[in-house]
């Protein structure tokens, strides 16, 4: 009984030791809203994929994913992290509008990296032909969360 509580203890030290380096980054985040609020789509044509990748940030919530996607988040600890999502059914293609406050990030510059936010939405009018809309940092407006909640 003594030796196991002896590593129980042990196991909860080092994983204090181990979460300082996190903490000490994780109080310098500031968590934003960001929005894509002028994805210019042409005719009849409806998002059927996208690909966000961050720098020096995390994503803290994806609020609205979409029935009829396929959605995978990796908030790799390296905080270099990404969102991908793939309609499966032709209804579920999305109109711009889903890109209005569609992600809660947090950024974090403490290891010396700039933050930055990119990607790719792919759209398309028949589901056959594709058409790749590159996003970068002047595509995007962010809203700090405390501001808005305000």
């Amino acid at each position: 009984m003594i030796k196991k509580s002896k590593s129980q203890t042990l196991f909860a030290v080092i994983l204090s030791v181990l979460a300082i380096p996190l903490a000490g980054g994780i109080a310098d985040a500031q968590t934003m809203l960001v929005s894509i609020p002028s994805l210019h789509l042409v005719g009849k044509e409806r998002v059927v994929g996208f690909k966000i990748q961050i720098k020096s940030g995390r994503i803290a919530a994806a609020p609205n994913v979409p029935i009829g996607w396929h959605v995978t988040i990796d908030n790799d600890a390296s905080w270099r992290t990404s969102i991908e999502g793939t309609v499966e059914v032709g209804a579920a293609a999305l109109d711009s509008t889903f890109f209005q406050e569609f992600l809660v990030v947090e950024k974090n510059e403490s290891m010396g990296i700039p933050f930055e936010i990119k990607g790719e939405v792919d759209v398309s009018e028949d589901f056959e032909a594709l058409r790749r809309i590159k996003i970068s940092m002047k595509d995007l407006v962010m809203k700090n969360v405390a501001a808005r909640n305000q």
